[in-house]
């Protein structure tokens, strides 16, 4: 790939990471992504990035933070300049072709930052990883929440097209587990969620007056997590669940071999909990 190509796709990143890009835009950046090194090391620095300061602790950030931050930058632009190369501080933001200078700055960045973090943590007071977590987990299970609210249109309309949807999340999506159950597929599409993707499948359960909305979100459980310490634990069957609700919504959360299923819907919690359990059926 060509400087050019890269430098016209630089202003994209950030949207392709936050699966803001329209379906064909997504194919055609994960495509490049594929092939281009340089801007493969672009998107796994930007995201690594983003996961660390997501991690950080909340609060205000210590005196002088600002001030290192600057001098590493300083001191990365003098190096460039230099070695007699454009470095990512030269005029444009993280010029393509030199991703790996930027890599010093960032660790410098977030090892101010996580230094901050640790400072503010006084002996007794501790913070277990897990609850830092938990926080995070409990703002997906919002936002999954607030998907199903008011969703967006489904990009895949067919049970082929949403099974297709795995090559984006890297877990199997099966919609026919839940259509089995007399449920009706309307779609399903890709979205972000800090920094990893999810699918949703959108279903309708009964006709008429009586049919009711159910969100189902499919994600890696290894590298994403979502807060279900509010719900409470279930069995159904042979099925472990959690059930509650969120924001006037049923939930229910399960997982099978490694792979995650949240669900949003407009059925009472005790259907919910069925639908959920439907990720057991291996018919």
């Amino acid at each position: 790939m060509t400087g050019l190509d890269c430098r016209s796709r630089a202003p994209m990143l950030g949207s392709y990471l936050d699966g803001e890009l329209e379906a064909a835009r997504l194919i055609e950046m994960d495509e490049h992504v594929g092939v281009c090194e340089a801007c493969r090391e672009a998107v796994l620095l930007l995201r690594a990035m983003r996961g660390s300061l997501k991690q950080v602790v909340r609060g205000a950030a210590p005196e002088g933070l600002r001030g290192r931050i600057e001098n590493a930058m300083m001191a990365e632009r003098a190096r460039t300049a230099s070695a007699g190369v454009e470095g990512p501080f030269a005029g444009v933001p993280l010029a393509f072709g030199s991703w790996k200078t930027v890599v010093p700055v960032a660790a410098a960045a977030a090892i101010a930052l996580i230094w901050a973090a640790m400072a503010r943590v006084t002996p007794g007071a501790s913070r277990d990883s897990r609850e830092v977590k938990a926080g995070l987990g409990d703002e997906l299970l919002q936002e999954l929440v607030a998907e199903h609210s008011q969703p967006l249109p489904p990009e895949a309309t067919n049970a082929e097209a949403v099974r297709g949807l795995a090559r984006w999340v890297g877990v199997p999506v099966r919609p026919a587990s839940f259509e089995r159950g007399g449920a009706h597929l309307v779609g399903g599409r890709v979205m972000s969620l800090r920094p990893e993707r999810a699918a949703m499948m959108q279903f309708i359960v009964g006709v008429g007056d009586a049919a009711r909305r159910v969100s189902v979100y499919v994600y890696d459980a290894q590298k994403m997590q979502v807060g279900t310490a509010n719900l409470a634990p279930r069995s159904v069957g042979t099925a472990e669940v959690r059930v509650g609700r969120e924001k006037g919504y049923s939930v229910a959360a399960t997982q099978r071999e490694g792979v995650g299923y949240v669900l949003a819907s407009d059925l009472d919690p005790d259907q919910t909990a069925q639908f959920a359990a439907m990720v057991y059926d291996d018919r």
